[in-house]
């Protein structure tokens, strides 16, 4: 393997690039946590550190899009819900959950890696009620998407970014709706 070859297969490190994407990570979760604070519920979840260096250090890829994020935690949070007042925590139930969730992401076209821990999270730590797809799934995930899209577009704007604002309030929309129906069901 000659040097050219070598050096197009490895990215070449930008310190602008590095420093510029930690930032960004280092508020999308700082504003969580605040939030957090501020509501007086957890408002954080191991996933959305994945998601950040998702949403900041690669958001050219279609994991990044605020679709992908929102869509992704939410659809597997919703499967991990499912599986845990279903048939409880169990080898099974994780096995289950985490399959079902990955092909929900790909089915809906909204692949988003880090959001396949989400059923695992849940199952680990039960009893949840539904009020967990509000809290913190829903809201992290929104916070993080808006706060990627703002620093893509003021911060650093050499960066691309797919989604405008209108399809994440678009998003964040048709969230609602599900979560209202699915709650309406879960007390009949």
């Amino acid at each position: 393997m000659n040097m050219t070859t070598r050096k197009n297969r490895y990215r070449r490190l930008n310190l602008k690039r590095i420093i510029t994407s930690s930032l960004g990570a280092t508020l999308g979760i700082a504003s969580i946590a605040y939030l957090s604070l501020a509501a007086g519920m957890p408002a954080l979840m191991p996933p959305l550190g994945a998601t950040c260096f998702i949403a900041f250090v690669i958001p050219d890829s279609a994991f990044a899009r605020p679709k992908s994020i929102i869509g992704g935690h939410l659809f597997s949070s919703a499967v991990g819900l499912f599986f845990l007042h279903l048939l409880g925590p169990s080898p099974l139930s994780f096995a289950l959950a985490t399959g079902c969730a990955i092909a929900a992401m790909q089915l809906l076209r909204i692949q988003h890696p880090p959001a396949a821990a989400d059923p695992l999270l849940i199952l680990l730590q039960p009893p949840l009620s539904f009020d967990f797809l509000l809290m913190p799934v829903l809201s992290g995930s929104i916070v993080l998407a808006l706060l990627a899209k703002l620093f893509h577009t003021l911060i650093a704007p050499h960066r691309y970014y797919r989604i405008g604002l209108f399809h994440i309030a678009n998003s964040c929309v048709k969230s609602q709706l599900f979560l209202r129906r699915l709650t309406k069901q879960s007390r009949i």
